[in-house]
């Protein structure tokens, strides 16, 4: 007899945010779950073991992404979507695409004053965006290479709200 994975409610819970934020590495989740790291990882293992999560290495952080609930396991988020996803997730390289989903293109030195980050900094994240496809090297600075499917991943996967607060922070910086 096969339990329901998601019967126990810290399980759910996990699943839940899964599905809510794709993306998000192992630390992160223990942290919105409020429970240990080896707590988290063990029922993301199960969830992974019913088919209900995938997850993918990056870079040392394990990137948890939901299937359906359904039994099939069918994925949510394409796989060629997931490294882009796991970028947009964390704060220079979502402000960077915020920032020139708002402008066709953006020179180095202004992306990093915008950011507040060393040039070297945005220069290490930049070098990640390209090499994912996001951004190109192109006259005049940076642009989106698929500008539509990075706002359709960021409409359909929403930022987490701290991110979210943290552009704003630096958007009003910027505006003033």
């Amino acid at each position: 007899m096969v339990r329901d994975p998601l019967e126990l409610e810290s399980r759910r819970r996990a699943y839940e945010l899964v599905a809510a934020a794709p993306g998000l590495h192992l630390r992160e989740l223990a942290r919105r779950l409020a429970v240990d790291v080896r707590t988290a990882e063990y029922h993301l293992r199960q969830l992974e073991k019913h088919a209900l999560v995938t997850a993918i290495d990056e870079g040392g952080f394990r990137r948890f992404f939901p299937r359906t609930a359904d039994g099939r396991g069918a994925e949510i988020v394409d796989a060629r979507d997931k490294p882009i996803l796991g970028l947009l997730r964390k704060p220079v390289p979502l402000y960077v695409a915020l920032v020139l989903l708002s402008r066709e293109r953006a020179p180095h030195t202004e992306l990093a004053a915008d950011a507040g980050v060393a040039p070297s900094t945005l220069s290490y994240h930049l070098d990640r965006m390209a090499r994912a496809g996001i951004v190109a090297e192109a006259e005049g600075g940076y642009r989106l290479r698929e500008p539509e499917r990075i706002a359709r991943l960021l409409y359909a996967h929403r930022p987490t709200q701290d991110l979210i607060d943290r552009f704003l922070d630096l958007w009003e910086d910027f505006a003033v």
